[in-house]
Order: C-alpha cells, then sequence, then structure tokens
C-alpha cells in the first residue's frame, strides 16, 4: 500500500530509498496550530486544494530522508473516524487520540508511533454565568446537554466518573457555533483550550449580541491524561514502514521543535490555507497568539518525559489504559489486553527535544 499518490517503497542501492515517495498524514481538524509540527514538514510554501480539503508539497529538505519526496497533509474527513482513514489506506498515518486507540484497538489493530502534543487542549466549556460549576461533577448537576463529536472516549470517562449523566450526551457537534450561538450558551460544549476560547470571548456574538466570557476544563483537568493525536498508523503499515520511521520520526520531532522556536511562518499559512479550504473554521493572528499562550501555559506541548519531543511515557500509557479498559470494562467492550503493543517507541531514539 502506498500513500495517496505515492508509490510502493523501494529499496534502492544502498538502501537509502526505504521511505514512499509521498507520505500522506490525517490530521483530526482543520488546520491550526496544534498540528503546526505537521505543517513544518513542508513549510509555508505548499499547495492548498480546496475539493480535497488538503495542504501538499515537497518536504523541506532538513527533514527529506529516506526517498520521502512529498507529503499529503489531509484535514479531517467528517464522514470517517480517524482510525477508518487508516484501515481503508486512505493515509498512512493518522492524528488519533491515545484514549481512542485504546478503544478501538481490539477491532483495529494499530500502534502509536510518535506523539504530536504531550497535553491534551480538549475542554468542555461553560457559560459562567448561567452554570455555577466549581468541579467536574457540577457539569452533571447543572442539566445541560454536552455537546460533542461522537465516539470520544473522554465522553465515556466522564459519565463513568459521574461527570455528566448519559442523558445530558448530546454526539451531535459539527464543530461550528451555530448551536451555542442559537442558544446562547445554553449548552456546554466540547473545544479546544487553545482556540475557541479566545474566539468565543472576543469573536463571536453570541451573548446579548457581544462576545462574552466562557469558563472550561481540559480533559487533563477532570483526570483523563491523554495524549491528544498521536501519530497512529496500521500496524502492518509500520512493519512495512519500519525502516522508513527508524530515518522519519526523529526528523518529525525536529519539526515539531523548529515549529515552536519559530511558529509564525506556519501560523501565517495556516491562515491563508484555510481561507483556501474555505469551510466554516479560519484562524487570525490575534487567536493563534492567544492560543500559544494557553499551549505554554498548560505544557500542552512539552518535552516527553526522556526528554525527547516523541515518545509515549510508559506509565503515563498505563495509567490511561486503565483509565479507559474500566470504562469499557463496564460497558462489555473488548480492548487489547496489553498496552505496550499499542506504542512503540523505538522510531524515538536520537529525536530531539526543545
Amino acid at each position: 500500500t502506498a500513500g495517496e499518490g505515492g508509490t510502493e517503497t523501494t529499496a534502492a542501492a544502498g538502501g537509502d530509498a526505504v521511505c514512499p515517495e509521498n507520505l500522506t498524514i490525517q490530521t483530526d481538524w482543520f488546520p491550526e496550530p496544534e498540528h503546526g509540527g505537521t505543517y513544518q514538514l513542508i513549510g509555508p510554501n505548499g499547495t492548498a486544494d480546496k475539493d480535497t480539503i488538503s495542504y501538499s508539497g515537497p518536504v523541506q529538505e532538513q527533514y527529506a530522508v529516506g526517498g520521502l519526496k512529498t507529503i499529503t497533509i489531509k484535514t479531517i474527513s467528517f464522514d470517517k473516524a480517524n482510525s477508518s482513514q487508516i484501515l481503508d489506506g486512505d493515509a498512512d498515518m493518522a492524528y488519533i487520540g491515545f484514549g481512542d486507540v485504546i478503544k478501538d484497538s481490539a477491532a483495529i489493530d494499530m500502534v502509536v508511533v510518535m506523539k504530536t502534543l504531550d497535553k491534551d487542549p480538549q475542554m468542555v466549556m461553560w457559560d459562567p454565568t448561567q452554570y455555577d460549576i466549581q468541579k467536574p461533577e457540577d457539569i452533571a448537576a447543572s442539566g445541560a446537554q454536552v455537546l460533542h463529536f461522537p465516539g470520544a472516549a473522554y465522553i465515556d470517562y466522564m459519565i463513568s466518573k459521574g461527570y455528566m449523566t448519559a442523558e445530558q450526551d448530546d454526539p451531535s457537534y459539527d464543530g461550528s457555533d451555530a448551536k451555542w450561538v442559537a442558544e446562547a450558551g445554553a449548552v456546554i460544549q466540547q473545544g479546544f483550550a487553545t482556540n475557541e476560547v479566545y474566539k468565543y470571548e472576543n469573536e463571536i456574538n453570541w451573548k446579548d449580541g457581544a462576545p462574552a466570557d466562557v469558563s472550561f476544563y481540559t480533559v487533563g483537568e477532570m483526570g483523563f491524561d491523554n495524549y491528544p493525536a498521536a501519530l497512529t498508523m496500521m500496524k502492518s503499515r509500520a512493519a512495512e514502514l519500519d525502516a522508513c520511521l527508524t530515518l522519519l520520526i526523529p526528523k518529525m520531532s525536529q519539526a515539531w521543535v523548529d515549529f515552536f522556536n519559530d511558529p509564525k511562518p506556519i501560523t501565517d499559512a495556516m491562515i491563508e490555507i484555510n481561507k483556501t479550504h474555505d469551510g466554516f473554521w479560519g484562524l487570525s493572528e490575534a487567536i493563534n497568539d492567544a492560543g500559544f499562550k494557553v499551549l505554554e501555559e498548560k505544557e500542552i506541548g512539552a518535552n516527553s518525559a526522556d526528554g525527547t519531543y516523541c515518545s509515549i511515557d510508559a506509565d503515563r500509557a498505563a495509567a490511561i489504559y486503565d483509565t479507559v479498559k474500566a470504562v469499557y470494562d463496564a460497558q462489555g467492550v473488548e480492548i487489547a489486553a496489553d498496552v505496550t503493543t499499542l506504542y512503540d517507541n523505538k522510531y524515538c531514539a536520537g529525536a530531539p527535544g526543545r
């Protein structure tokens, strides 16, 4: 199997061409700073395509190894879960939260080869003038609908902990502000602490014709210490690209370090990429600047425990697994018996840190 528009992996004389010419990476949303290290692989001069909602281009020279020439970054497909993207062979690797990797682990043979972010910016937010929420259990007591994307492990966790009730569960979120605005903030809604907080407090007229303050908990603050958007592959594809990943993953880690050191070329480009995609999602310099402040304050872009910007921490992975297993044992959903089969840090050998 090859990435979209790519070729089969070849082994040239000297073993240099161990990577496909094109690698396809499926992200979990429209372009945003939380994806910056992946877009850094191409840089700001790639090509955005409205029809395929993708961004592609030559790999920047400093990251080009193993015969890899181009990368295609696919924005989320709303008709498929990210696990389906790699299952169907539409992408070589995809952004999938570690909790969701665990959730789907018995059904889909996946492996995480690298983190993207260290802490999860996923949150639930509310209007503090309508709901007095001082602890997670108060979300359940509020009785408000909790609007979110379907199939999220953190929602199952919140229900299992009593932080929300099954009756509050509303998986009809489409990523837009339409329902929140229509109901003047009478719902509790998922979002990213690095993005929507700024938008609802500064740009979206949702309360008496104006923006207004929101309050929120990140999923980590509620005890779900997830690795978000982990770079995940089918195990069979990772095995095919083993020699490639050995060379490429440290370069992908370097791209994240380089992005954090100088984010503006990429975040500015993302503003224009979203304009080309022409959906309901957009960025601005102000949103990007505010998001970076939250990203650093909440250590969302921190190094791994081993000092790389790459690996999955074994103790933390075990803790996430135990949390998720308790949820799905209660539901009768089978998951993998051993969390260490769901990630592989070997490709992070020699990867840099920030």
